[in-house]
């Protein structure tokens, strides 16, 4: 049975933030009965706590949920102390903006000046100092305590704006129009309606066997009009002279449209192609003037070669083009399988299982999309079906080395996946995808190259997890050897800025989340700063909006570890400031992904953490319910509570949001998340994951606001149904 670890001690008021207690009875008439208080669970009185506890005291602490980690069900045995990165110099976002203010301090602290931590503070009010600060709006004459009108003003801080990033553009629509030549249309003008109007052309029979018709037309050279069945099926337009490209496109008016080139085999562009009106302007190799004017049916291969060049400058353009692709040619079996990698790095996830299972029925063989399609079910949280399509690529004659290398990776991380990971088993398997990709590293390839060394270093980071999270001996010794063997793999590569960055992006993230799963694994405040300045290079290098979101949300990732990291270590200082940059970073991120259900539910948890904060430590209700407001949505309707046995938890979380909704005078929302959080409660006593006494505190605040609204029979029965809860037992 699952029980929480209070008393009826621990059980403590929200206005027990004393300041907002004291200006509310400040603020009343001397005659005004005073207020009726409210209680809070034990475990997230826990959460309001800034100050640093001893790690023996604090237990386990709130752990890390993949792939977020914000914050994960603890044993209820167990009292939670938020435990963050000091001083990453976060501040609370406004509502409605989706620009977070992240402040900093004027100064670091002098007792902590020869720290690590204070290092870093420097270092982030350094970065900070010379930029623009946000207006922030002034708290509510009725929420503000003594205590913050006594300090100093946070406009007096400097400040800055974070993450920092460009608005995504929004999908684009493309403008299909395909192209004719004097009414005929290539895919649907006849033989007979073509020459009808163009008069009896000349037939020819070209070496390749396809033939048609052609005419003297002015100011042309020649016209020729291929034929298949009868049916228009090209026109080929020789012009009387070489015309410059971008002239004759400004005549035909598609000027404004994308275009994608056609190379030979010298990478010597001999074509530019109008994938929307079904053009191709034939270009003299060398120069660029065009020769010919030849016009199609629209052709998916036009599409999906105009989104592998723009995959890496505009993400939006690039599926836009994939999708219309797919449109005209369903079986397009390349453009499935780009699509499927973009909106797996994406985060669309539906959309990225429905490309692999379609993939998949198109070429049944195809190991690139099984590999592709057992990581998109493990980022689903299935590992069991991660396994059983990897199980199938195992079986595939003459896999080659790099396949096999890839799978042994991808089963490590299903072994650490599994609802009881096996840690051994997964060193195995990154050992095996080191040995078969180490190799691949001194091939000619460059593709070849890059492949082997993403295996080899994200097997080097899950090996420093998997030790991590299991049960090793001299952790501190084994795990640093190889998140160092890892930094290596980035340092030796000498290629494009931009890729190292990507690999170095991932080292962070992997050391941090080795971090995270132990107090023997390496620091995490060097990573966090090596992290950020990161964002910052990679930020100025990268213009395509859709990506940098992708970066924020690594990065926020990586930091929510960090705070995982640091909470085990006992490090509870600036714990909402810290908070609060994560959160930033994930909700940058978020904002063209889907969410899976364990990522929500960690997400919520982060907001639902810092709005806690802000009622408890600062006793802030407005802002804490703008937290709350975006929590709520995150958690409605998620399965992922039930699954983990966390109906209970997610209970308590309602009716401690209720507390505040009651003090900002939305009444009506904190009765309905009183309720639906005693459901909830009620749901987790049936299932014998709460003590039926943890309902005391929850019918006691239903009382309370029932008693307050004047409805005495309602306060009444739910103060009885406490005292009954209250007798049944007791929460260790």
């Amino acid at each position: 049975m699952v029980t929480l670890r209070s008393s009826t001690s621990h059980l403590v008021l929200i206005l027990a933030a004393t300041f907002v207690h004291l200006a509310a009875r400040a603020n009343e008439e001397p005659s005004a009965p005073p207020r009726t208080l409210m209680r809070l669970p034990g475990w997230i009185e826990s959460l309001g706590e800034d100050q640093a506890r001893p790690a023996a005291e604090s237990g386990s602490g709130i752990g890390t949920p993949a792939p977020i980690g914000a914050l994960e069900p603890q044993p209820a045995d167990r009292r939670g102390v938020a435990r963050p990165v000091a001083d990453w110099s976060a501040t609370p976002p406004s509502a409605a903006p989706p620009v977070m203010p992240v402040a900093a301090p004027a100064t670091p602290a002098p007792a902590a000046s020869s720290s690590p931590a204070s290092s870093f503070r420097r270092w982030i009010t350094e970065r900070v100092a010379t930029l623009p600060k946000p207006t922030e709006p002034a708290p509510p004459a009725d929420t503000a305590s003594p205590a913050e009108v006594e300090q100093p003003i946070a406009e007096s801080q400097p400040s800055v704006t974070a993450p920092v990033a460009v608005t995504p553009d929004e999908m684009p629509t493309l403008s299909i129009d395909p192209a004719s030549f004097r009414g005929a249309l290539p895919g649907r003008t006849t033989r007979e309606e073509i020459e009808k109007d163009w008069g009896v052309g000349e037939a020819f029979t070209r070496p390749d066997g396809t033939s048609g018709l052609a005419w003297a037309i002015e100011p042309f050279e020649r016209v020729e009009v291929t034929l298949a069945d009868d049916v228009v099926e090209a026109i080929s337009i020789k012009l009387a002279e070489p015309v410059v490209v971008a002239d004759l496109a400004r005549q035909l008016e598609i000027a404004d449209l994308r275009t994608v080139a056609v190379r030979d085999e010298q990478d010597t562009r001999i074509g530019e192609v109008y994938p929307e009106r079904g053009v191709i302007l034939s270009v003299e190799p060398g120069t660029t003037n065009a020769t010919a004017i030849l016009i199609e049916p629209l052709d998916p291969d036009s599409f999906v070669l105009r989104a592998e060049e723009e995959i890496e400058k505009c993400s939006a353009f690039a599926v836009a083009d994939l999708q219309y692709a797919i449109q005209i040619d369903p079986q397009h079996i390349r453009a499935h399988r780009l699509l499927l990698a973009m909106t797996s790095d994406q985060g669309k996830w539906t959309q990225a299982l429905r490309l692999a299972e379609t993939a998949g029925r198109l070429d049944s063989e195809d190991v690139w999309t099984k590999l592709k399609h057992a990581g998109v079910l493990l980022a689903l949280d299935r590992p069991q079906e991660a396994r059983v399509v990897l199980d199938r690529l195992a079986t595939l004659p003459n896999t080659s080395p790099l396949v096999v290398a890839q799978a042994a990776r991808l089963s490590g991380r299903i072994h650490l996946a599994q609802k009881k990971p096996d840690e051994q088993k997964a060193v195995e398997q990154f050992a095996e995808a080191i040995r078969r990709a180490s190799p691949l590293l001194t091939k000619r390839s460059p593709a070849l190259q890059a492949a082997a060394r993403e295996v080899i270093l994200d097997a080097h980071l899950g090996t420093a997890l998997a030790i991590a999270k299991g049960t090793w001996q001299q952790k501190s010794r084994v795990i640093p050897k190889w998140i160092s063997r890892a930094d290596v793999v980035v340092k030796e590569f000498e290629g494009d800025d931009l890729e190292r960055q990507v690999l170095e992006l991932q080292l962070c993230r992997g050391a941090l989340a080795a971090s995270a799963g132990s107090t023997e694994a390496i620091e995490p405040l060097p990573w966090v700063k090596r992290l950020l300045e990161l964002r910052d290079q990679m930020g100025d290098g990268i213009a395509d909006p859709w990506r940098r979101r992708q970066i924020d949300w690594d990065v926020g990732q990586g930091l929510a570890d960090a705070l995982t990291a640091a909470q085990k270590r006992g490090d509870a200082t600036d714990m909402l400031d810290n908070a609060t940059l994560t959160a930033a970073y994930l909700e940058r991120g978020a904002e063209h992904r889907e969410l899976t259900a364990a990522e929500r539910k960690g997400l919520g948890e982060l907001m639902f953490r810092i709005g806690i904060m802000h009622s408890l430590q600062r006793g802030d209700h407005a802002t804490a319910v703008t937290w709350f407001d975006r929590a709520i949505p995150l958690w409605d309707a998620n399965d992922r509570f039930e699954r983990d046995g966390d109906l209970g938890r997610l209970g308590e979380s309602y009716v401690s949001m209720a507390i505040s909704y009651w003090q900002v005078a939305r009444r009506e929302d904190a009765v309905t998340l009183s309720r639906r959080g005693v459901d909830l409660m009620v749901a987790a006593v049936d299932k014998s994951q709460l003590e039926e006494r943890a309902l005391a505190v929850a019918y006691g605040n239903l009382a309370t606001m029932y008693a307050e609204q004047g409805d005495d029979q309602q306060s009444k029965n739910y103060a009885e149904m406490a005292s009954r809860a209250e007798a049944t037992g007791t929460i260790r």
